[in-house]
């Protein structure tokens, strides 16, 4: 062993090697005439410290010498402290060697791994002398019960040497140990490990990560119940039940998300190449790998925590995933099978529908064993979604989120949406443009636009994991019983959207949800509080005595809605269609518009333990204006069935699905619900379009006019070619007869793209230009010519065939509403009893 054949080489300090003298982390050891500080047991400190670093490969970076150790609140009295009846003196520890894995750009440590107490060479094994052998036993094993993550300890004289391993199920216990593992540094590290972080020009972020994405068969297999997934292991291993092996691992999927991200973080830092903490090779010591794993859990901890407190500031109890006293500590050749199977794959490249489907795969069945969970069929939510079609102005919710992969598939539509925009609006390039954050409007959607809610605590960690791993680190997240008192819920606000976003009355755009079946409501408070706000739970002036859960979930649902609010829910079909149930359809009725109902086969909750028939019903909260209105108008409902919904009843997949893995009848249904509500937007958005392009002329007619008189189309240097072309249509339009007396301005000829150049003309700046941007350069916030240029953009989509979303007749309400109060409301063009530029 080469703690042994002890000589005492560095009695004499001017005999210690330069590198050991002159290094920084050592300069405790001497005082400032370089002598030793303790002449007696610091020779011995520094031959076992030069032994760290020569024989195991200890790098002097990753030690710190005489550490004190805080044990307890208390009191000093004669140099030690009392708490209580039991006193503690206070320590300190020779060295100290970390775990440099954790080390920063300026080489800071916090993650112990080894301590060395060293004493003089006349200090005899055993001794129970005052400074004695036996009292540096006892100052070791206290130092080291206080480190969470310290593993090894040695305690020597020279002579002797122990070397000890702690039993970190009990901190206080040191087993004696032949011999320390070599030491691997994380430069070490990087060189030798088949998966790192490294620096690379030629990636868009500079970096390789050397990780796969998954898919989800690989996903089922690593993490799945064959006999080398990591669920067996973590059970036949440590001898967990199915619910604790899926707690388990759901701490390491936890672990290994963070992982990747800090150590690109670290790569940046540093500027050099990392491995991850999951990732192990012949030389990796399974015992640091152990401390490693767990002190990475804790980091990630502490980094949630901070996260949520940027956001949520104090109010933070029911937001964690994980609390204080969850540890991630299992056997250190069980923390290896995991880590081995895990460290390939990329958690954060892989796809919102590979984690989704497979936590829908691996942990639906234990929770619906379990803790009576029923999981959303991914092809479902991918229907809800698609029907719903949400974007970055929309806030989402789902007030029964169970583990959430409703928000996660939601936020994946919506990045892939604005990733799509941000290619169109960089002339179909994808350079520069980051795919997981390509616009700002998505970093603000995903950061402040998500809310979910769940009962379980148990459920909410596997929630909050899932959308961690899926980027929504700042979701609105909590534990709560939705169908408590409004006021409970809300802290008595009354208000929603905007100042509210979430769940208070009208807080949120947009609901998807799968509510719990089969329960009924029945507490006598909660009831008389629906039907206080015209509930479902009040008929004739009297309140029921219950109601099923599924119809409390869509009361307040409505409630937590702002008017003309979408709601996709699934409910049974005995709510559609039960004389029974006539009461609460006229009441949905009432205060929504029934926009879709689509009906699910009957094997869609089959592979997952439940056979209940249900459907997907689309609404749209009413204005309270139209609430209870008897001459309502007729509306388009669209209605479809789905007899393939991409898998059959023992949940094996269909071969009937496109390249994104939803059912063909699943897209049909979501294109032809599509299609419907186009036509009718696009209808709609015409008289919008051809109102806004008559006030664009007006404006530029009167603006001309008071800079160069009548004959300003001739006299004011506007493009010869928009003249020319201009006039050419109208001589045209003039000669056929289309219009019997009734003369144009040529300026009517012209369309967005033509008058838009009229404004902006660059080679006329000083004439024409001049007096428009006088105009717009004196109103408040509105880019004129964007908002032109954004209404031509989609004018155009209309005319080239493509429908319109309810985001982008939604934009051209707003656009047309704030031109309005920029060109009619200050007097730039008139008003008139037909304008259409602002709903009516």
């Amino acid at each position: 062993m080469p703690f042994s054949d002890f000589t005492n080489p560095y009695q004499n300090p001017a005999n210690i090697p330069q590198k050991y003298r002159q290094h920084i982390n050592l300069q405790k050891l001497f005082k400032a005439d370089g002598s030793y500080v303790r002449p007696a047991e610091d020779p011995v400190t520094m031959w076992a410290l030069q032994i760290l670093v020569e024989e195991y490969g200890v790098p002097l970076e990753a030690m710190q010498l005489e550490l004190n150790a805080d044990f307890a609140e208390g009191t000093y009295q004669g140099g030690r402290r009392y708490q209580g009846r039991a006193d503690v003196v206070v320590y300190r520890t020779d060295v100290v060697v970390y775990n440099d894995r954790y080390a920063d750009s300026v080489g800071d440590l916090d993650v112990a791994f080894i301590m060395v107490e060293a004493m003089e060479p006349s200090k005899k094994v055993g001794g129970t002398e005052a400074e004695g052998w036996v009292d540096h036993l006892n100052r070791l094993n206290a130092y080291i019960s206080a480190s969470p993550s310290a593993r090894y300890a040695i305690l020597t004289n020279g002579h002797h040497t122990d070397i000890y391993r702690r039993d970190l199920d009990y901190p206080r216990k040191l087993e004696i140990i032949g011999d320390l593992p070599k030491y691997e540094s994380a430069r070490e590290a990087a060189e030798h490990s088949p998966y790192k972080v490294v620096l690379d020009a030629n990636k868009p972020d500079g970096i390789q990560t050397g990780l796969i994405p998954l898919t989800r068969d690989k996903f089922r297999e690593v993490l799945g119940d064959t006999r080398s997934g990591c669920h067996s292991i973590l059970r036949d291993n440590e001898g967990l039940q199915p619910q604790e092996a899926v707690d388990a691992m759901v701490k390491f999927l936890f672990a290994k998300w963070y992982d990747e991200q800090a150590t690109i973080d670290l790569v940046k830092q540093t500027g050099e190449s990392r491995a991850y903490v999951f990732s192990v090779s012949n030389e990796t010591d399974p015992e640091r790998l152990l401390v490693q794993v767990r002190d990475t859990f804790e980091k990630a901890k502490q980094w949630e925590r901070e996260t949520l407190a940027k956001k949520f500031g104090a109010d933070l109890n029911a937001r964690f995933a994980f609390n204080e006293a969850d540890v991630l500590q299992f056997k250190p050749h069980t923390t290896m099978e995991i880590v081995k199977r895990l460290q390939p794959w990329s958690l954060r490249k892989s796809s919102a529908d590979v984690k989704g489907g497979v936590f829908e795969d691996f942990l639906s069945k234990t929770f619906r064993d379990h803790l009576g969970q029923y999981s959303t069929p991914t092809p479902v939510i991918n229907l809800m979604v698609g029907i719903l079609q949400p974007t970055v102005n929309d806030y989402v919710g789902d007030p029964a989120c169970g583990l959430a992969w409703m928000l996660t598939h939601v936020l994946d539509y919506v990045r892939k949406q604005e990733y799509a925009k941000a290619i169109a609006n960089n002339g179909g390039s994808g350079e520069g443009i980051n795919p997981e954050e390509p616009t700002q409007e998505f970093i603000k959607f995903r950061d402040n636009h998500l809310f979910g809610a769940e009962y379980s605590l148990n459920v909410m960690r596997v929630a909050r994991v899932n959308t961690l791993m899926n980027g929504a680190q700042y979701a609105d997240l909590k534990v709560m019983d939705s169908l408590e008192r409004l006021g409970n819920i809300t802290g008595g606000i009354t208000e929603g959207l905007p100042e509210h976003p979430g769940f208070y009355l009208g807080g949120l755009t947009m609901i998807l949800t799968n509510p719990p079946f089969g329960s009924k409501l029945t507490n006598e408070s909660v009831l008389k509080d629906f039907a206080e706000r015209d509930g479902v739970t009040k008929k004739n002036g009297k309140v029921f005595k219950s109601i099923p859960q599924e119809i409390a979930f869509l009361n307040r649902c409505l409630e937590y809605l702002a008017p003309k609010g979408k709601l996709a829910i699934l409910l049974p079909d005995g709510i559609l269609a039960n004389s029974s149930m006539q009461d609460v359809r006229d009441w949905i009725l009432r205060w929504t518009r029934l926009r879709a109902v689509i009906s699910l086969p009957q094997e869609t909750f089959m592979p997952y333990g439940a056979g209940v028939k249900t459907s997907v019903i689309l609404l749209e909260k009413r204005e309270f204006e139209q609430v209870n209105t008897k001459n309502d108008q007729d509306y388009d409902i669209y209605m479809a069935r789905i007899d393939d919904i991409g898998y059959d009843k023992s949940g094996r997949i269909t071969s009937n699905q496109n390249q994104r893995l939803i059912s063909v009848e699943i897209q049909e249904a979501i294109d032809d619900l599509y299609s419907s509500c186009g036509r009718s937007r696009n209808l709609a958005s015409f008289p919008f379009f051809l109102d806004l392009e008559n006030v664009i002329r007006e404006l530029i007619i009167k603006v001309m006019i008071s800079q160069y008189g009548t004959q300003w189309w001739d006299n004011a240097g506007i493009d010869t070619n928009l003249v020319r072309k201009a006039n050419n249509y109208k001589a045209n339009e003039t000669t056929n007869s289309l219009h019997d007396n009734f003369e144009l301005h040529p300026i009517f000829y012209l369309d967005f793209k033509d008058l838009k150049k009229v404004i902006e003309d660059e080679d006329a700046r000083h004439t024409i230009n001049k007096p428009f941007q006088d105009i717009f350069d004196n109103y408040d916030n509105v880019n004129v010519i964007g908002k032109i240029g954004e209404a031509r953009d989609l004018r155009n989509r209309v005319m080239h065939g493509k429908y319109l979303t309810e985001e982008n007749l939604r934009t051209i309400r707003v656009i047309c509403s704030q031109l309005h109060r920029f060109l009619v409301n200050r007097g730039h063009v008139g008003d008139f009893q037909d304008r259409k530029l602002i709903s009516r």
